[in-house]
């Protein structure tokens, strides 16, 4: 879905066996045989490991949703299922085409081709393709729609309120009025299932039904999927450890620790030392104070709404084309940057961010309107 919100089973990639001096024939048959070869090392090694233990994944949605009815561990195992079903039967489909006769191989690489191109974009086999067809229309909607039904009981009449629940979590980037556990779980299991191309049409018929199990309107507002966690990226974080140097996404990134009993920090993801908590929160009051100067200074550079063009001198009081001039940057706009740095200095407990957004808030009371 994005480098936050991932999950597969992971593998390894061929290494390729060339020789320059060698010809064109004895390179192809080197090839044939290290493939071979490198195929049944894998179904040992595969055969040996544990699928669980090659599994890695990380859901920086699932974390919007409700410990309560088992909600987060559904969505989980729901999304494991589905991955782990397709990866047997890849597996299976790689084994009935490694077992075929090996009388004709040119005439066999040359049908795989054909095939792969037919497939297009998916890039998946055609049994694997029927497979996961199959699978979700039926064990995969069962399932689902057994899980969605405890969840509706569980937690009745919450959907009908119209704040935002104590049930949902408020962490760092949240900013939608989650009320409704089993609506958002049928959006997060439906926008992750939805990446598979290959199962396009049996996912949509899904959320028809389940959307309709919950009395939600298909094309309604509230039953389109938005992401519930927004995103604040702190460029060039320089760990003092290993200089290792990236981009920290303070919001979304899969390395920083949610759990309530620890205080949280930020992690870097080469060596696992913690990043100087000083530093960051300097550079995020630099920020604040970056944005609300661009935000008082933006009478000077006023846009049009019909032309979109700049104001090039501070007296019209309209553009040249009759238009009205607009602020580049809404006090809308500008109060989501400070709800997520406010977010962030409530979750990590930095003190003197939150002291700058309070002062900031309480000598402009416009902002507040």
């Amino acid at each position: 879905m994005d480098p936050a919100n991932y999950e597969g089973i992971k593998g390894r990639v061929r290494s390729s066996v060339h020789s320059g001096e060698q010809d064109t024939s004895k390179s192809q048959v080197l090839d044939e045989d290290s493939e071979e070869e490198e195929d049944k090392e894998e179904e040992e090694e595969d055969g040996e490991a544990n699928v669980e233990d090659l599994l890695e994944n990380s859901w920086n949605i699932v974390q919007f949703l409700p410990q309560a009815a088992s909600c987060q561990n559904c969505f989980l195992r729901i999304v494991l299922a589905y991955i782990v079903a397709v990866y047997h039967s890849m597996k299976e489909e790689e084994e009935l085409q490694h077992n075929a006769p090996q009388s004709a191989p040119i005439k066999r690489r040359a049908m795989s081709q054909v095939s792969q191109e037919a497939l297009g974009e998916t890039g998946a086999m055609p049994g694997v393709i029927t497979f996961s067809q199959d699978y979700v229309t039926n064990e995969l909607t069962q399932s689902f729609f057994t899980v969605t039904q405890k969840i509706q009981k569980k937690m009745a009449g919450s959907h009908n309120a119209t704040e935002p629940s104590d049930m949902f979590s408020v962490l760092p980037g949240s900013y939608l009025p989650l009320n409704n556990p089993a609506l958002e779980f049928i959006k997060y299991v439906y926008k992750v299932l939805s990446l598979d191309a290959s199962i396009t049409n049996q996912v949509n018929k899904l959320r028809r039904d389940l959307l309709r199990l919950i009395e939600v309107g298909e094309f309604s507002e509230e039953a389109q999927f938005r992401d519930p966690c927004c995103s604040y990226m702190l460029p060039e974080v320089i760990c003092r450890k290993c200089n290792f140097c990236r981009d920290l996404d303070l919001c979304k990134d899969p390395a920083l620790s949610q759990d309530g009993s620890v205080l949280p920090s930020w992690v870097c993801s080469n060596c696992q030392a913690q990043y100087d908590s000083d530093s960051i929160e300097m550079a995020l009051v630099e920020a604040l104070q970056k944005k609300l100067m661009a935000y008082l200074l933006q009478d000077l550079m006023s846009v049009c709404k019909k032309c979109h063009g700049v104001k090039e001198t501070p007296m019209p009081v309209y553009c040249s084309c009759a238009g009205d001039f607009a602020l580049t940057i809404s006090s809308q706009i500008f109060m989501e940057h400070i709800n997520i740095f406010q977010s962030i200095a409530w979750h990590y407990s930095v003190a003197y961010l939150l002291e700058t957004i309070e002062w900031l808030l309480r000598t402009n009371h416009q902002l507040q309107q």
